[in-house]
């Protein structure tokens, strides 16, 4: 069996269970004879000043297989492709934490009751992905709830936590009053699947960063919350809680892991700077030289790391990562965490770089030399059906 673990559909009837005041303010599509989105607006949405999205409707928005679901299957059972996880189209619905809330709310039960239509219909080929309204927690966790119990199996989140107070991403760890939402999908066993959705709230979006280059030294968003998840505590927290890192590769793994499992042990020197403040004092031997990291605005006492463990600990067990089957370091990376931290991805209908192998990776993975064939059953299904005991 294969699962796919990273698709993306727009159900030609996404928004049409927004009703009341707020039907005026949902985004409206137009759809040709074919079933492909040729023209869209969103009167509601909140577009914050200074961020920078990508223009709908996104890498695959001229694909059939975007919303035409009997097209879509005849292509996978062409794939040898069994399952598929139904993941939105995100740059073309842009949704996003920023929203008014109630719209949020109801967009995002809209796109899953159309979500599981679809459920119903192709119960033995789909698996559910919901969305749901962050900015209001207790709504979120509601939907999550909803979710559950219509069938579905897992639960669709950015890999960021944008605003409306400015243009920047933040980190999810950072954001604590998620904390009750993720014990809750703790408790139902439902994984959350991070993937970008493009609304534009970028680290680089300071104009002096992109004009003099600086942005390539920038990290990636998506990394930074990842970091969170495990500096912030959250897996010391919930440690049955699984989170899966759609669509970013995995030769970032290993050089990330470590630098922050080397601080984890012995925290960084900084030569710069004369008279900083110990940085992890938690770590250090009382006879070890005076450690820093620069002047701080937060105290030492809130800016100590709050895991309890190496990053790596939470990497092998709480977080996983679909993969990208023509890239060099990925069975470098299996054998750093394991295959069993890998999942099977095409990024259909996608023709971005994550996507573009999208007719080829079912071959790529088999013809890889330097993955054991075990290991690629694990990746193909094994992960994805311990992480989704419905299947």
């Amino acid at each position: 069996m294969i699962i796919d673990m990273d698709t993306h559909i727009l159900p030609l009837d996404i928004y049409d269970y927004v009703d009341g005041k707020f039907a005026a303010q949902k985004p409206q599509f137009e759809f040709d004879k074919d079933g492909i989105l040729v023209k869209w607006s969103f009167p509601g949405n909140h577009q914050v000043k200074g961020t920078t999205p990508l223009p709908p409707p996104g890498a695959g928005g001229k694909h059939l297989g975007l919303s035409n679901m009997e097209f879509r299957l005849e292509e996978y059972q062409k794939l040898g492709i069994d399952k598929q996880l139904l993941l939105s189209q995100f740059s073309a619905i842009y949704f996003n934490y920023t929203l008014d809330p109630e719209l949020a709310m109801q967009m995002a039960h809209s796109h899953n009751i159309a979500i599981g239509n679809l459920l119903k219909k192709y119960p033995n080929e789909l698996i559910g992905a919901a969305l749901v309204a962050l900015q209001d927690v207790p709504s979120a966790i509601a939907e999550m709830e909803w979710a559950k119990k219509n069938g579905f199996q897992s639960i669709a989140i950015d890999k960021v936590f944008p605003v409306r107070e400015h243009q920047f991403s933040e980190t999810l760890g950072s954001h604590r009053e998620l904390w009750p939402f993720f014990k809750r999908a703790e408790e139902l066993g439902m994984p959350l699947i991070m993937h970008n959705v493009q609304h534009g709230h970028r680290i680089s979006n300071m104009m002096i960063f992109q004009r003099d280059g600086l942005d390539t030294l920038c990290p990636a968003e998506g990394q930074m919350s990842l970091a969170s998840l495990c500096t912030s505590g959250l897996f010391d927290d919930f440690p049955d809680l699984k989170m899966v890192f759609t669509e970013a590769g995995s030769a970032f793994i290993k050089p990330l892991l470590d630098r922050l499992d080397a601080a984890f042990v012995k925290p960084p020197l900084n030569y710069e700077d004369e008279d900083a403040t110990a940085r992890f004092h938690r770590r250090v031997v009382p006879v070890s030289e005076r450690l820093s990291a620069g002047k701080r605005l937060t105290s030492l006492e809130e800016y100590e790391v709050k895991n309890k463990k190496p990053i790596s600990e939470y990497f092998k067990k709480n977080l996983f990562f679909t993969i990208e089957t023509e890239e060099p370091e990925l069975p470098d990376s299996i054998e750093l965490l394991g295959a069993s931290q890998f999942l099977f991805a095409t990024d259909y209908p996608h023709d971005d770089p994550g996507g573009r192998m999208k007719y080829k990776d079912v071959q790529l993975l088999q013809d890889n030399p330097r993955i054991t064939d075990a290991d690629k059953e694990i990746i193909r299904s094994t992960s994805a059906a311990a992480m989704l005991p419905a299947l």
